[in-house]
C-alpha cells in the first residue's frame, strides 16, 4: 500500500479529487483496506487513487461517492477531471510535474508565445482561436497561470525562451486587446533576473529548429531530459544521445537569435508602434 504522502490540490484535477477522497474516507472513520474491501477491491488500489497514480473508473468513482456518504463531491470532481483529460493529454501532468523540479528550463516555440511567457488575454485568445469547448477554457487558463508562478517563486529556476520574431509579428496583427498585454508581459518578464528572452530574427531565415518545439529540463540529481511538442503527439525524451541532440540544436538557434538587450529593444518597438 502506498505510504500516506502530502498532496498539492492544485497540481492537477486528480490531485484534488484525491484529496478529496482521503477527506471523506477519513471522516468515515476508514482505512484504505476497509474502503477497497467495500467496493470489492484493494487498500493498495484506494491508496493510489488518494495519490493521484491511478485514476478510478467513473463507475468505480459512484461506487466510492456512494459508500462514502453519497454527497456528490468526489462525482462532481472526476467529471471536472475526466473532461480536462480530453483538452489536456495524460503526458502534460507529468511534464508539469518534472517541470516544477526544475534547475533550468530551455524552450524554442516556432509559433507561439511559450506557455510561462503567456498573460491570460493571450492564453485565452489561443484556446478560442482552436475552438475549445467555453466550459473547459477557464480551468485550461487557470492552470495555465498556476504553473506561470514557478518563474515568480523563492528559488526560481534559470528560464532561458527563444521566441521567432514571426510569432511577434503575428501577435502584433492581432486584436490590440490581445498584442499589447502580452507584449508588455514580456517586457516586464524579460527583466526578470532568472530570465532570458532571445527573439529570432526573421532575416535569419531558415534555422536549425524549424522542425518543431521544445523544452529542455535539468533536473538537480538526474541530469537532462527533454519534451517534444507537436499538435497531437507530445513525448519525452531521457536517452542520452537524442537529449545532446536536442541541446545541439538549441545551441545552433541561439547562435541565430538576437541578443537579450536587442531582443528587448524589439519587443519595445513592437508595442509601441502604431
Amino acid at each position: 500500500m502506498p505510504a500516506a504522502k502530502d498532496l498539492d490540490p492544485e497540481a492537477s484535477m486528480w490531485a484534488l479529487f484525491g484529496a478529496h477522497l482521503r477527506f471523506l474516507r477519513k471522516l468515515a472513520g476508514k482505512t484504505q483496506q476497509e474502503l477497497g474491501g467495500d467496493l470489492h477491491s484493494t487498500g493498495s488500489f484506494v491508496g493510489q487513487i488518494e495519490t493521484a497514480e491511478r485514476r478510478p473508473s467513473s463507475e468505480f468513482v459512484a461506487n466510492l461517492d456512494a459508500v462514502l456518504g453519497g454527497t456528490g463531491l468526489l462525482i462532481a470532481t472526476a467529471s471536472h477531471a475526466y473532461r480536462l483529460a480530453e483538452a489536456q493529454p495524460g503526458w502534460f501532468e507529468t511534464f508539469a510535474k518534472t517541470e516544477q523540479e526544475a534547475a533550468r528550463i530551455r524552450t524554442f516555440q516556432p509559433q507561439v508565445v511559450p506557455g510561462l511567457l503567456q498573460c491570460e488575454e493571450y492564453t485565452r485568445a489561443l484556446l478560442q482561436r482552436a475552438r475549445i469547448a467555453p466550459a473547459t477554457i477557464d480551468s485550461l487558463v487557470t492552470r495555465r497561470l498556476k504553473r506561470k508562478r514557478l518563474l515568480t517563486k523563492m528559488e526560481p529556476p534559470q528560464y532561458w525562451a527563444a521566441v521567432d520574431e514571426a510569432t511577434l509579428i503575428r501577435l502584433k496583427h492581432d486584436d490590440p486587446k490581445v498584442a499589447e498585454p502580452q507584449l508588455a508581459h514580456l517586457l516586464e518578464l524579460s527583466e526578470l533576473s532568472n530570465v532570458v528572452l532571445e527573439v529570432v530574427p526573421m532575416d535569419c531565415g531558415l534555422h536549425p529548429c524549424m522542425d518543431g518545439a521544445f523544452v529542455l529540463l535539468s533536473i538537480p540529481g538526474r541530469g537532462e531530459c527533454a519534451y517534444a511538442e507537436g499538435m497531437f503527439k507530445e513525448q519525452m525524451v531521457a536517452e542520452g544521445h537524442a537529449v545532446v541532440e536536442v541541446q545541439r540544436r538549441y545551441d545552433l538557434l541561439r547562435a541565430e537569435a538576437l541578443s537579450p538587450s536587442r531582443s528587448h529593444a524589439l519587443l519595445r518597438d513592437l508595442l509601441e508602434s502604431k
